[in-house]
């Protein structure tokens, strides 16, 4: 069949224009359908990995502060003398204790995703401020003897231990 003939047959079948046009609106249609779909996924993929990228840095605030005051616990547990404990919070525990602070102080805690995690953040969190405050009142003191020195390491590793059952509660809920 040559041009020529389809040509006399697409002038003697007008409607077929109609018909073409109708296929291809219907086709532009789909296909706008499709590119919107498929628009929405990716728009969709990235705000949930936007979301778990948000989740996991707000996690590893809380981890790495829960992970610095295990390490203090096992510091305090060893019963330095007190001038092995000063110069060990003036080389790095104090510079650790002060970043998790700052570092749980900017967490935006709505944004942990439940209530239960929330509730255990803020037990973590108070319970750093706790052994900041019994660390510096400790050290502040001009006549820093043995017993005040037991009696801190006594409580800061009380201290340790609710803020290690605070974190062992923020995995699990997280993971719920």
């Amino acid at each position: 069949m040559s041009w020529a003939a389809v040509s006399c047959w697409i002038e003697n079948h007008q409607s077929l224009a109609y018909w073409v046009q109708a296929i291809g609106s219907i086709a532009s249609i789909w296909g706008a359908f499709k590119i919107g779909s498929s628009q929405q996924k990716a728009q969709l993929i990235e705000s949930t990995n936007a979301a778990r990228n948000k989740s996991e840095s707000l996690f590893a605030v809380v981890e790495s502060a829960a992970s610095f005051v295990s390490a203090l616990g096992a510091f305090v547990q060893t019963n330095p003398s007190s001038y092995v404990f000063r110069e060990n919070w003036k080389l790095t525990n104090r510079q650790w204790l002060e970043v998790s602070i700052f570092s749980l102080s900017h967490l935006p805690a709505h944004e942990l995703g439940s209530s239960v995690l929330v509730r255990e953040y803020f037990g973590i969190f108070g319970g750093v401020n706790n052994i900041s405050r019994l660390i510096s009142g400790a050290l502040s003191s001009d006549a820093f003897n043995e017993q005040e020195l037991d009696y801190m390491y006594f409580e800061v590793l009380k201290q340790v231990r609710i803020i290690e059952s605070n974190w062992y509660c923020f995995q699990q809920a997280r993971h719920t």
